[in-house]
Order: C-alpha cells, then sequence, then structure tokens
C-alpha cells in the first residue's frame, strides 16, 4: 500500500489567533490560512475537485 498524503483539513480549534477568521482555517500542508465555516457538502465538492485535478 502506498503512503498518505495530508492534503488539507479544515479545523475550528481554539488555536492560530493570529488568523483573521479566527477560529475557523485551512490546514494546507505545513501552511495555516484563513477559513469561514465550511458544510460537509462545500467539503465534499473540494475533494472531488482536488481529486479531480489530481488525476
Amino acid at each position: 500500500m502506498g503512503k498518505s498524503i495530508f492534503i488539507f483539513r479544515y479545523d475550528n480549534a481554539t488555536h492560530h489567533k493570529e488568523i483573521s477568521t479566527f477560529p475557523h482555517h485551512k490546514h494546507v500542508g505545513i501552511e495555516v490560512k484563513p477559513s469561514r465555516e465550511m458544510g460537509l457538502a462545500e467539503v465534499v465538492s473540494e475533494i472531488e475537485s482536488t481529486i479531480l485535478t489530481k488525476i
């Protein structure tokens, strides 16, 4: 089985107070980016888009 690769994840933990959208943020690799609160359908859509661009 191949290696797992972390692509992104959304987070609302109360760390990264420096982010303008605190507590909402997105981890992309080692970066932390501002993000609004995301619904499940939006996250699934982003996952689909990410997969399709990698094929």
